[in-house]
């Protein structure tokens, strides 16, 4: 009895000790973070309001944490390309990653062969910034307001043709989500960018094109379109005049598109905490701040458990709008 209890506690032991030196070892990973320089994935392209973001960020976190951020961008599939490089690498706090709404949490449901899954893969480290959309029309177009807009929509079922970006980009879901709280049925017609739809309805060739206020206010000062609502919870800086989807009576409309920082999953807490200690610092910088505001984003400072939630939330609100329209982009 007394041999067979020692040889449990002895097979106990070495079982413990790969799992107490795994532990040390990431424990010592965490105090000498970081070691090296840090890559920054990108799923957008050089000079995509993404990148832009990137880098002003990676500017500010490199002397905070003592070495270079080197964004690298990988652009194509929706962000997946970025995704996936980064859940390929050690979590180790070296590899992180912009994460966008798409990438968090739409091409789960756009992709049925989706490289990764971004509640499995992923860690949330921080939330940085969040942003509306604008609903802007055609000078000619017959409707001056979001109610009359709403109600020749309602009158001409599928004849009101409404640019965005790509088929599963955040302005094309919350093009989704805007016909659906309205009751509306519209046509949409996707985009390669955000400047080919704002050609569009400048030309005439569709009457209501959604997109960024960056994009959008420009034009509306210049009277080239005309600006009827935006889909964030207040009024734009840029557009002050313009009131939201909840003013004008459509509150469930509401949708404002966030960007994140991730790394792979298993990243220690203490590597995950830091990052989002000294980025909780930089968003709160007033200099900073304004920098985020001239592209239509308001900084978003969050825990990573705050983030985690909000990436879920929106699994739960998101999920259901896309399988219902039936989108696949595989």
């Amino acid at each position: 009895m007394t041999r067979g209890m020692t040889r449990r506690r002895a097979l106990s032991g070495s079982l413990a000790m790969p799992a107490a030196l795994l532990l040390a070892g990431r424990g010592a990973i965490a105090q000498s973070y970081p070691s090296k320089p840090i890559r920054l994935l990108v799923g957008g392209a050089a000079g995509s309001v993404p990148d832009t973001l990137a880098r002003v960020m990676a500017d500010r976190l490199s002397p905070a944490l003592g070495q270079p951020v080197l964004v690298e961008n990988r652009p194509g599939a929706g962000g997946a390309l970025a995704i996936s490089g980064l859940i390929g690498s050690a979590g180790d706090g070296h590899h992180l990653a912009l994460a966008t709404m798409s990438q968090a949490v739409f091409n789960r449901y756009l992709y049925s062969k989706l490289p990764y899954d971004p509640q499995r893969d992923l860690t949330p480290v921080a939330t940085l910034a969040t942003g509306a959309m604008a609903v802007a029309a055609h000078p000619a177009f017959a409707a001056n307001t979001f109610a009359e807009f709403v109600a020749i929509a309602k009158a001409q079922p599928g004849n009101v043709l409404v640019a965005t970006t790509q088929v599963g980009s955040p302005p094309y879901v919350f093009a989704l989500l805007l016909a659906r709280a309205t009751g509306i049925n519209v046509t949409l017609v996707p985009h390669k960018s955000g400047a080919d739809g704002m050609t569009a309805v400048m030309r005439g060739d569709v009457q209501i094109f959604i997109d960024a206020p960056t994009i959008i206010a420009p034009q509306v000062k210049a009277g080239s379109v005309k600006a009827l609502a935006v889909t964030g919870r207040s009024r734009e800086a840029e557009l002050p005049g313009i009131p939201t989807v909840g003013e004008v009576g459509y509150p469930s409309a509401q949708a404002e598109a966030w960007i994140g920082l991730v790394a792979p999953a298993n990243t220690p807490a203490q590597i995950v905490s830091r990052i989002n200690r000294e980025l909780a610092e930089i968003l709160g910088n007033g200099e900073f701040r304004r920098r985020l505001e001239k592209l239509s984003f308001v900084p978003l400072i969050s825990s990573p458990e705050q983030f985690q939630a909000l990436i879920q939330q929106d699994h739960t609100r998101w999920g259901p709008l896309i399988r219902e329209a039936g989108i696949n982009l595989d």
